[in-house]
This record gives C-alpha cells, structure tokens and sequence, in this order.
C-alpha cells in the first residue's frame, strides 16, 4: 500500500456488482443496513485479487478503486471483541467505543471502514485496468498462491498449469475465452517466469 504526496492511504479496492458500482461512484459508500463477519463496516482491500473474487467482471461485476484520506483514524491492532473471535456486532461496537474510522486488518487483505467519508478518490477500473493489476499481483504473490473463483483460473493459465487444474479441464471453452481476454488485455496469458509456449489461440 501506498502513501501519495497529499497523505491519502491506497489503493483499496472493492469487489462489488456494476449496479452497486454505480450507485457508489454516484451517491458514496454507505455502511451495510446488515450485518456480516466484519459487521456493518464496509469491507475492502489492498489486494485487486481479493477484490475481484467480489466483483468479478465476468459474471456482471466490478473493482472500485479508494483512498483512506489522510484525516481518517485506522488502527491495525484490534481485539474487538475482549478475546473473542472478531466478528459482526463486536466490530460495531469497537467502532462505536474506539473512534476509529477504519481498521486493517488479516495482514491488509481486508480493511473495514466505518465511516465512508474517509474514502476519497473513487473511481471504477476498467476491466483492462484490472486484468494487468490481476496479473503484477500474481508476479509479487508468485506460482504457490491460491486464490478463489474466476481468480484461481487466471492464476492457474498464467503459470502454465491449466492442463493440470480439475477444475478448468472440464471446460475448455472457458480457458479459451480467458486465455484470449488475457491476450487482448495484457498483452500475454502466461508469464514470462514459464518456461512453457503460449498456448494455441
């Protein structure tokens, strides 16, 4: 994660589907009327490759991209729930008693925000903008990294190892159009640390 010149933390990033996209860039975060594990917080993170299992582009989503402004108060030290396992409405409650306006925490994989106005500069990625981000990620994270959903079977064809995955080699005609998007998006569906050629396509 980053700190640019003005003091804005990021990018975080938000899975979510294009309506909720839009409704966000339009009107703002707002905090969840139920609550989850992280309880009514809204929930990002520093990883596009967590993000993107939410809002995957393939199946009518999208990545939103956000700045912790420089006034918010975030903390990544957080037992909130007194030694308890850290879920729903002991994450309110920490909020409510602590003045935090976020948290970070699982290593950054997830932020949870509860107060939106310290997400500045909100803007939605185009779906070539995420695939490239998809892909510098899986170079940092390297060929043992799992990931979940659509994420997974990018990994999987970007280290050469599709033919290897059960889950891809029963729908070929999936690997393909993932391969080919690579292609169009990235430039290349595999990358240069394979030892392997491009397959076919």
């Amino acid at each position: 994660m980053d700190t640019v010149a003005d003091g804005r933390l990021g990018p975080l990033f938000h899975g979510t589907r294009n309506a909720s996209g839009r409704r966000i860039l339009q009107e703002g975060f707002r905090r969840s009327s139920s609550r989850s594990y992280t309880g009514t917080g809204i929930c990002l993170s520093e990883s596009l490759t967590v993000a993107y299992e939410y809002g995957m582009y393939e199946t009518g989503g999208c990545v939103l991209e956000a700045w912790v402004a420089p006034s918010a108060r975030w903390t990544d030290r957080i037992d909130a729930g007194g030694g308890r396992h850290t879920q729903g409405e002991a994450w309110d409650q920490f909020f409510s008693s602590s003045g935090n306006d976020a948290v970070r925490g699982f290593g950054g994989n997830v932020w949870v925000v509860w107060n939106p106005v310290v997400l500045v500069a909100v803007r939605r990625l185009s779906h070539r903008a995420a695939l490239r981000r998809l892909c510098a990620e899986f170079e940092d994270d390297g060929p043992d990294c799992g990931y979940n959903g659509v994420v997974s079977d990018y990994a999987s064809i970007w280290w050469g190892v599709e033919a290897a995955d059960p889950n891809l080699t029963r729908f070929p005609d999936h690997v393909s159009a993932l391969q080919q998007r690579l292609r169009r998006m990235v430039g290349r569906c595999r990358s240069e640390r394979v030892a392997v050629t491009e397959p076919p396509g």
